[in-house]
Parts: structure tokens; C-alpha cells; sequence
């Protein structure tokens, strides 16, 4: 039986990035494991319920919904064994997802502040997977939503200024403005490490909107880019 998954392989990267970083930079646990199939298994439920609010082939979209949402409960009992806490970060979800299912109603699931709505869905995902073992708030929980975030929030603005804006300057413009600004922030508070990993995207933000590049090498390329990104983070951080 093959999966219904989403095309969007990128969203994939963004989904498991701050959960594997929040859980790094805690203690990882064994029951890490299945909090993270059953976070996986969320995140692979989002696509066919999002498209039974468009109203076609509600048949297969119920059912792998239910497949996937089946899953998640049985992935996620061992780790609520373990720290049923988390559900407090779930709840957190439930108004979140309204906006999604509110942007899909409005056949405008790529406008921005429906991405900006993702990224901090996969930040709380992020701070569930750091406080599962932690059981703490502490300052490292906000760097493992923000942190992500930010390189999220420039993905962003540079796919829209290659692919889906590369007709409005306005989107460059700013795309640009922005991981430079990520770069320099860190600077005064001398997180040297911090400030460099955002320097190979602010190079490919000014770079290459220059080349012609199909949404297959945007895509590739931002996968090495993000795995770039994702190791200078843990050297910076841990």
C-alpha cells in the first residue's frame, strides 16, 4: 500500500528539524522514539485532513486520515506513559490547525501567514520534544522554537522571491533584508557560531534569485542548505 504524503518535501524537513533539535539539546530518551513517530504521524494526518475541506474525494482522504490519526495514538501511548505532560504542547495545536483549515477554505494555502502559522506548529513540536525529557521551561526550550524559526521564516521569503513571488522585487528585497539581519543580530551578544550559520543562507538568498533554477534545484538545495544549517546549529548550541 503506498502512503498518500504530500509533494512538499521541504515542509517535511521543517516538520522534524526542531523536534530533533529540541531533543538533542535535552537528553534524548528511547521514548523519544515513539513521541517522534507519533509526531511524524501528526504531521503525515495534516495532508488528507486539510483536503477534506476541499470537498473531493473525501473518501480516501477520510480514510487515510483516520490511518494516520490511528497511528499517532498508538505511537504516542508509550511516550504519555512517560510524561503525559506533553499534551499540554498539543492543546496548543487545536486553534492553530483553525487557521490552516481557514486558508485552505480560502484556496490560499501558500499565503504567508499560513506558513508563518506552520512554523510555529513545528516550534511547539520543537519545545514537546525538549520539555519530554527536561520537564523544565527553561531558556533553552526558547531557543529551540526561535532558532529554527528563524532560518524557517527566511526559507520562507527566499522560496517565494525564486518560485511563487520571483515577479515582485518586494519579496527579495526583503528576503534579503531579513538573513542579513539574522547574521547581525547575534553579533553584539558575541554568538559568533550562532551568526555564522546563518551566513550560508543569507549567501543563497542574494546568489542565487540571480540563477534560473528550476523548483527541483530549489528544492535540492535547500535540503543541503538546511542540513548545513541543522549541524552548525547543534556545534553552536550544544
Amino acid at each position: 500500500m503506498k502512503l498518500l504524503i504530500s509533494n512538499q518535501y521541504g515542509a517535511i524537513v521543517m516538520a522534524l528539524m526542531p523536534f530533533l533539535y529540541g531533543m538533542l539539546l535535552s537528553h534524548p530518551i528511547w521514548q523519544h522514539f515513539f513521541l517522534l513517530l507519533a509526531w511524524f504521524s501528526l504531521y503525515l494526518m495534516t495532508y488528507p485532513f486539510l483536503n477534506l475541506f476541499k470537498g473531493r474525494n473525501l473518501a480516501l482522504y477520510r480514510k487515510w486520515t483516520m490511518i494516520y490519526a490511528s497511528a499517532c495514538f498508538i505511537f504516542v501511548i508509550p511516550a504519555l506513559w512517560y510524561n503525559w505532560k506533553i499534551l499540554y504542547f498539543a492543546i496548543l495545536f487545536i486553534p492553530l490547525s483553525f487557521v490552516s483549515i481557514y486558508f485552505v477554505k480560502q484556496k490560499d494555502e501558500r499565503a504567508l501567514l499560513n506558513d508563518l502559522n506552520a512554523i510555529i506548529i513545528f516550534a511547539i513540536a520543537g519545545m514537546a520534544a525538549y520539555y519530554f525529557a527536561e520537564n523544565q521551561f527553561d531558556q533553552r526550550i526558547w531557543w529551540v522554537a526561535a532558532l529554527p524559526s528563524l532560518f524557517f521564516i527566511g526559507v520562507t521569503l527566499y522560496v517565494k522571491s525564486v518560485l511563487r513571488e520571483r515577479k515582485n522585487p518586494y519579496y527579495l528585497i526583503v528576503s534579503i533584508l531579513y538573513h542579513t539581519v539574522c547574521v547581525m543580530i547575534f553579533m553584539p551578544f558575541q554568538q559568533f557560531s550562532l551568526a555564522l550559520a546563518f551566513v550560508i543562507p543569507l549567501t543563497r538568498a542574494i546568489i542565487l534569485p540571480t540563477k534560473k533554477l528550476s523548483t527541483k534545484q530549489v528544492g535540492l538545495a535547500e535540503m543541503a542548505i538546511s542540513l548545513i544549517f541543522f549541524i552548525q546549529l547543534l556545534i553552536a548550541t550544544l
